[in-house]
């Protein structure tokens, strides 16, 4: 039993939940554990994926934080273009230079704001969904593990 059939069991998990209902996901999560590693291993295999999920869950809720990473570095940038932008349009002969910068900095700011919502949500589901084969796992599994 590695990491790659555990990381399997999880993203086929993940794939099936996007497509169905919790409960389908559950049932071939569970029959794909059995597949994965026999019947004899299916408590280590369920232990050892609920303490990877932990740890995915962890990683994943310190950037679920949007502004880390690149995303804030733009937006630092971009803010300072658009004050230079504005600045420009205050100046006569650099007007419709000044116009042109702010614009293209909104435009492009709306862009970041849109890719950062779509990250923040889809770090947000992932979550989501690892907690719940966490809850799978701690109901399948005996009660002293």
């Amino acid at each position: 039993m590695t990491t790659v059939k555990i990381d399997e069991a999880i993203e086929r998990y993940v794939n099936e939940r996007k497509k169905n209902v919790r409960k389908v996901a559950e049932s071939k999560f569970l029959s794909y554990t059995y597949l994965a590693c026999g019947e004899s291993d299916t408590e280590t295999f369920m232990r050892r994926t609920r303490g990877l999920i932990r740890y995915y869950i962890d990683y994943l809720s310190v950037l679920e934080n949007p502004l880390r990473g690149p995303q804030a570095g733009w937006l630092a940038l971009m803010s300072i273009v658009f004050s230079f932008g504005i600045y420009m349009m205050g100046v006569d002969e650099l007007r419709e230079a000044g116009i042109f910068v702010t614009s293209g900095t909104v435009i492009n700011g709306i862009s970041l704001a849109r890719a950062v919502i779509a990250k923040w949500v889809e770090t947000s589901v992932m979550i989501a969904f690892y907690r719940e084969i966490v809850e799978l796992i701690d109901r399948t599994l005996p009660a002293e593990c």
